[in-house]
């Protein structure tokens, strides 16, 4: 079997396996299953991070262990008319040309591509390779916490190669460090029977919310804050619910809220006007953006019209997009923030957003400025999951037969990049500080989103670029 054709055999085989955030436990059984008919030494945590060992190939015996590195998990976005239920079914994949993607949801290349060919190397007998540790962690797309979780004492080796990266010309050796905040406030409850107003904002582009936060595709929250806000300004109208956003990395695309009014049809013509402005600020990724209006009746709860409208002004006002660019890397965002959820239940409403800045004392004010957003708008607040950036390393022989390899299988040199998004490298590297890494994957389009797409000629280059990186470190 060639080698790439052995990599789909297990992208389709862990596609197949429901893999949540949070819920990777069927993931690690089958990794356990693969060690354990494969002759290989593994190890499991109770995160269900999972480490598989294979000895060194007999010409690479003197060579450094080396370790490989991907997470299990993927991002669960799907789209609205989609049955797709993760917590039960495998991902459908579907191929136009040279790409793959998924039937109405994310296909989970990011990081089935790594899980898929760190498997076909544990299978492949004739690869040449030092001792090599493969190292699958879990929960990577909710804050890192199955890289928290990894024991350092699991790893001997001191050079990794991650594959969680998507551009094959380039390979990452700095990252963003983030961190998630909520919002939080609670309400009296008002009962009454109205005449309610259903607003559906849908057919954004959304994407990564480090990778692609300076493309200029809307946030449907801020959106759907704005038309609130401006019917809002009719009398005898409140806010009854707010729901949008479904990944607090993610940006949203959608967003639904509801709005009782005592004369619904000039609300209705205020926010029909108001979304044709909008429609033509938007850039050709959000072109297909649209606004869904229908009225119902409604009995059950609602917030005053003062909590509506504080509610609406957080989300008004929370920081979207880059805040500053890098000034050492041209056209790199330095710091960032991403208001991603909106949920409101009888009695409470929270939102959170998820900021990202290669400078700590940055990613410390985006926090500062936050809380000062929530203090005008009467919310608590707090911060979590917080990780940190991965630093430039000037001394990295790994980047070193990064070039090399590069040289070799595509005629040119790649390139040595820094990115605005969170890597398990920068974790890792506070656990282990004289850890070499570096991030490279193929070309992907789309992530976190369910237009998340995957090049196969440009995987199968990739590759080749791992085994032939393998072979080259002594």
């Amino acid at each position: 079997m060639e080698f790439f054709d052995r990599v789909l055999h297990y992208f389709y085989e862990i596609s197949a396996i429901p893999r949540a955030s949070y819920h990777e436990d069927k993931i690690a059984d089958y990794l356990m299953q693969f060690a354990k008919n494969h002759g290989l030494e593994a190890m499991r945590d109770g995160s269900h991070n999972v480490l598989i060992r294979k000895k060194a190939s007999a010409n690479c015996m003197n060579a450094p262990a080396v370790a490989l590195q991907g997470h299990t998990d993927m991002v669960c976005e799907k789209n609205a008319d989609c049955n797709h239920d993760f917590s039960a079914d495998g991902i459908e994949i579907l191929r136009e040309g040279d790409y793959i993607y998924a039937n109405g949801t994310t296909l989970g290349a990011d990081n089935g591509f790594a899980v898929a060919t760190m498997l076909a190397i544990l299978d492949d007998p004739s690869a040449e390779h030092p001792t090599l540790e493969c190292l699958f962690t879990s929960a990577e797309e909710v804050g890192l916490d199955g890289m928290r979780a990894v024991d350092p004492a699991w790893l001997t080796a001191r050079m990794m190669i991650n594959l969680d990266s998507c551009d094959e010309k380039s390979a990452t050796a700095a990252c963003a460090g983030g961190v998630r905040t909520d919002f939080v406030s609670e309400y009296p409850c008002d009962t009454f029977t109205v005449k309610a107003i259903r607003v559906f904002v849908t057919g954004l582009c959304g994407g990564h919310s480090g990778e692609d936060i300076d493309r200029c595709r809307a946030n449907a929250l801020k959106i759907t804050a704005r038309l609130s806000e401006a019917a809002l300004s009719h009398p005898d109208t409140r806010l009854i619910s707010m729901d949008g956003g479904n990944k607090d990395n993610a940006i949203p695309r959608e967003c639904e809220m509801r709005i009782a009014a005592d004369e619904p049809s000039a609300v209705v013509e205020t926010i029909r006007n108001l979304s044709q402005t909008i429609r033509g600020e938007l850039c050709a990724d959000d072109r297909d953006f649209r606004v869904d209006i229908t009225l119902e009746d409604y009995d059950g709860c609602a917030l005053t019209r003062a909590d509506s409208l504080r509610l609406i002004r957080l989300i008004r006002i929370l920081p979207y997009g880059p805040v500053t660019m890098s000034a050492n890397l041209p056209g790199l965002v330095e710091t960032s923030s991403n208001p991603a959820v909106v949920h409101v239940v009888p009695g409470k409403a929270s939102v959170t957003a998820s900021s990202r800045s290669s400078v700590e004392s940055r990613l410390d004010d985006i926090c500062g400025v936050l809380e000062s957003c929530a203090a005008v708008c009467g919310f608590s607040v707090s911060h979590r999951s917080r990780y940190p950036g991965w630093n430039f390393r000037a001394d990295s022989k790994i980047q070193s037969v990064y070039k090399e390899s590069s040289r070799a299988c595509f005629g040119e040199e790649g390139k040595i990049i820094g990115i605005h998004a969170g890597l398990e490298c920068g974790l890792l590297s506070q656990k282990i500080p004289e850890m070499d890494m570096i991030s490279i994957g193929p070309d992907m389009y789309d992530i976190h989103t369910p237009k998340e797409k995957m090049s196969l000629s440009s995987a199968k280059r990739v590759c080749g670029l791992v085994l032939d990186m393998l072979k080259r470190i002594h």
